[in-house]
């Protein structure tokens, strides 16, 4: 698939939305900083399993120029326990901009790999998302791997179900399409996330998750995954 068709493939879907409704504001705070530990069962990401158990430590940043416009960093370590020795690290830098109903965002993520066939590299990533209403957003992506030296894309939607004044349901699904990405090329994968959080007190919050990854063309550097996993939160 060629990058031509990969963007195409992700602005179809987007060129039938229509901004019905407008976005929430950012809040009147404009600085933000969170930190959150993750255990996960197995790491799988765009439809390749890079570690089975692993935990990882992430600290993020938000900087909000305006009700409209924000800038978000994140930092991350990553570490496989048990028998594996895969580890990474990464810095991720995303720039927001809210239009109505519409996000669109801008971001560039370098990651640094041990011990796994995928190269060290930086993503430069444009994406957009539509907020249907309160609860569902429709959204898409595509990028550029210079470690893989090729292209992704997806399609996306995610959907939220407020359980009470302190916990909720939240699900997400979509597919994923690449060109010269590690081997691959076409349609990816199909993939699906349900999470539950609950907010502890307004800084703390857990959240379990379930998610699957299920390739669209089998190969020999990737099988379907299905995992488990913890989020651990606190907001400054």
């Amino acid at each position: 698939m060629s990058p031509k068709l990969i963007v195409s493939f992700v602005a179809l879907s987007l060129a039938t939305l229509a901004p019905l409704t407008a976005s929430s504001a950012i809040d009147d705070i404009p600085y933000g900083i969170e930190a959150v530990a993750q255990y996960r069962s197995e790491y799988s990401y765009r439809g390749f399993i890079l570690a089975k158990e692993s935990i990882d430590l992430q600290l993020g940043a938000q900087y909000a120029f305006n009700k409209t416009t924000s800038l978000n960093s994140t930092a991350w370590f990553g570490s496989e326990i048990g028998d594996g020795d895969f580890t990474e690290g990464g810095l991720r830098a995303d720039l927001l901009k809210e239009m109505g109903a519409m996000t669109y965002s801008f971001s560039g993520t370098y990651r640094s790999y041990s011990n796994t066939f995928f190269e060290n590299g930086t993503n430069i990533e444009a994406a957009a998302i539509y907020h249907f209403n309160q609860l569902i957003d429709f959204s898409g992506s595509f990028s550029y791997d210079t470690g893989a030296e090729g292209w992704y894309a997806n399609l996306e939607t995610s959907y939220y179900h407020r359980l009470n004044d302190d916990s909720y349901f939240n699900f997400s699904g979509g597919v994923s399409a690449v060109d010269s990405y590690y081997l691959r090329d076409g349609l990816n994968d199909v993939f699906a996330k349900l999470s539950y959080t609950y907010n502890i007190n307004q800084s703390v919050s857990v959240s379990p998750y379930l998610g699957t990854s299920i390739l669209l063309d089998k190969d020999d550097i990737g099988s379907d995954s299905l995992y488990a996993g913890i989020y651990f939160a606190v907001s400054f």
